[in-house]
């Protein structure tokens, strides 16, 4: 009798040993290895495709020169050194730099509709083409448009 446990037992060890091993590897395991997931990747889209509104673009218009104008003029932030500088990055990081250097004097001093309507403005500046929907003041969403390098300019 006592043949039969310790037989059944080496047969089972191994798996036995296996799925411990399993389990350990699947609880330390970061949880995106550890488990299916059920998340989508976030859709990138770029600025080529339209992000922001006319309308969007003519608020940013007005915002830029009662208050930014102050210091800058719309060529600095137009042209093929604003685009190459900016090229592959997330819209997201312009929307950033905006509002945590600007105003120099007074940094986030803008509505954060401000800010992404001043980004807008910038756009159309560059010759990126208006959608029929507005740019988002989200800086998580802006972190999926990424700022491509537009033709001709």
């Amino acid at each position: 009798m006592s043949a039969g446990p310790s037989i059944r037992l080496t047969i089972t060890t191994p798996f036995t040993l296996t799925a411990l091993i399993f389990m350990v590897g699947c609880a330390s395991a970061p949880p995106e290895q550890a488990s299916l997931s059920t998340h989508t990747q976030p859709v990138i889209r770029s600025v080529v495709d339209g992000v922001f509104t006319n309308r969007q673009a003519a608020r940013g218009q007005r915002s830029f020169e009662r208050i930014c104008e102050a210091c800058h003029r719309t060529r600095e932030f137009r042209g093929s050194a604003f685009q190459q500088e900016w090229a592959g990055r997330p819209l997201g990081d312009l929307l950033q730099l905006l509002v945590s250097t600007m105003p120099p004097n007074d940094p986030g001093f803008l509505e954060l509709s401000e800010y992404r309507d001043i980004v807008s403005y910038m756009l159309r500046q560059n010759g990126y083409p208006a959608g029929e929907t507005e740019l988002p003041a989200d800086t998580s969403i802006l972190m999926n448009i990424r700022f491509d390098m537009r033709g001709g300019i």
